[in-house]
């Protein structure tokens, strides 16, 4: 990522995102801004974007890079209508993906197709039986298996969360903890090339999105081929190692930890973890991943070792599970601590956020794919759903709020999660259009330690930048023409 170091001068309506007036000439110098000015010396080579908008790069917070990359080089499942689909597409599939020895399917979403189910394994073996078939659930916390990927991983064992039918047998669904085991099994499974391939098939696809920094949740399987491509790769790539391994982290010289490591599953799977039950699961709380001990330890540990730590918590039990842990170890929150999701926050967990600071890591395309009355938010939770993605009221209790996509949970594109933060569900939850930008910008910054280098156009920054068709701060449709990156043009389609 070596920046340029010819000035040049970059002209185009240009939003700083700061107190200062909007100015048409970017002058950059060694990658960095020089300054905004309105007019430049005629000496300098000028890139002329006058009839186009320029705004900081995006900044995505989080992202699973390798399987957002997966989904490009294997079966992504989204806007089937029924099985045959699936099936269909299963078939195809065998064609060219038997060189890496089976086949990983994404973005299944049982409650959208016709038949609002899962397939059965033995549907699964009628299309593929001699290599394992993964399926996984949109939002990667339940998958279905053939035959042939059960018996590879579970061969004398109904581990927890294997569903039975009547008569005792797996049907292929794993939720919980053995769909956990069987994730990270099948993906191990690949080869470093394969997972090379993966990590710049899922950068060259967030670079056309206009990211130009972006925030990987990565295995400890993963990091060292993922740290060895980053000086090849167009942008920034912050790690945050999804482990628990302290003295590994330490090891390659990296200070964050946790990453997206799960307390608790998702909604769509009721594995989220409720204090009070599902609303259509009777009984049904969901589930934590670690005693209350298992995490205060680990938590006391990495802060010791000056670690930022982040930890999936989507329902409000895992928050507050997480919040305990915090609470007992820190006043203040200079590391920056944060909380990847953050969904179901009641006004006493909003509260106890505020005291100590932490930063919750939001994904706004969420509300747009699930939230509002008579969707599957609703339908899961009932009146809880006005507790969801509390954007707005992180802001007004004093909170950062940090904007991602969770892709390939949600598609990699910001401007997605613009326009679902301003048309949050529940009216009092919506942010201006400035302030959604800010999510992806200048607060999400702020969430990673940069907030001095990128997230808005000022002298000395990183001269990172989008060229867009249409002001987003207008409401107006956001194409993305051209990337920046240090000065450095890494995307064009003009």
């Amino acid at each position: 990522m070596t920046p340029p170091l010819s000035p040049i001068a970059i002209k185009g309506k240009i939003h700083p995102l700061t107190d200062e007036e909007d100015k048409p000439y970017l002058l950059i110098k060694g990658g960095r801004i020089e300054l905004l000015a309105p007019n430049i010396p005629s000496e300098l080579p000028v890139v002329d974007y006058s009839n186009y908008h320029i705004f900081p790069g995006f900044i995505d917070n989080h992202c699973h890079l390798l399987e957002t990359g997966l989904t490009l080089l294997f079966p992504n499942l989204s806007g089937i209508k029924k099985l045959s689909d699936l099936f269909e597409i299963l078939f195809s599939a065998t064609k060219n993906l038997s060189p890496f020895g089976l086949i990983l399917a994404f973005n299944f979403e049982p409650e959208v197709i016709k038949e609002k189910r899962f397939p059965h394994r033995l549907e699964l073996d009628k299309v593929i039986t001699r290599i394992p078939v993964v399926i996984f659930r949109r939002d990667g916390h339940s998958c279905v298996l053939n035959t042939r990927a059960l018996l590879e991983i579970f061969p004398n064992e109904i581990p927890e969360g294997m569903e039975l039918d009547r008569y005792k047998e797996p049907t292929g669904l794993l939720r919980g903890k053995a769909n956990e085991i069987a994730s990270q099994y099948f993906k191990n499974r690949l080869d470093s090339e394969a997972k090379r391939l993966a990590f710049q098939e899922g950068v060259s696809f967030a670079v056309k999105k206009g990211i130009t920094t972006l925030v990987a949740m990565t295995r400890e399987e993963d990091l060292e081929i993922l740290l060895n491509l980053l000086p090849s790769l167009p942008i920034q790539i912050v790690i945050f190692p999804q482990t628990l391994n302290i003295k590994k982290v330490k090891e390659f010289g990296l200070n964050r930890i946790g990453g997206c490591i799960l307390i608790d599953g998702s909604f769509g799977s009721h594995t989220a973890a409720l204090r009070e039950e599902y609303s259509d699961k009777e009984g049904e709380k969901g589930i934590l991943y670690f005693s209350d001990e298992e995490l205060f330890n680990f938590q006391k540990e990495a802060n010791e070792n000056n670690l930022q730590m982040a930890f999936h918590c989507i329902g409000d039990r895992a928050i507050e599970q997480v919040l305990r842990g915090f609470e007992q170890i820190i006043k203040e929150n200079p590391l920056r601590h944060r909380i990847e999701h953050c969904e179901l926050v009641p006004p006493d967990l909003l509260a106890r956020l505020a005291k100590i600071k932490i930063y919750p890591s939001v994904q706004p395309a969420f509300e747009y794919l699930w939230g509002g009355e008579g969707n599957m938010y609703h339908k899961r939770l009932g009146e809880r759903i006005r507790f969801t993605n509390p954007y707005k009221s992180f802001l007004n209790n004093g909170l950062i709020p940090l904007g991602g996509s969770d892709s390939p949970i949600t598609p990699l594109d910001p401007i997605l999660g613009i326009k679902s933060a301003i048309s949050h569900p529940n009216e009092k939850e919506r942010l201006t259009r400035n302030e959604a930008l800010s999510l992806f910008t200048k607060w999400g910054a702020e969430g990673i330690f940069l907030e001095d280098e990128i997230g808005v156009l000022k002298r000395n920054y990183w001269a990172d930048f989008i060229v867009l068709k249409g002001d987003i701060l207008k409401g107006e449709e956001g194409e993305v023409l051209a990337v920046y990156k240090r000065g450095k043009r890494i995307f064009s389609s003009l």
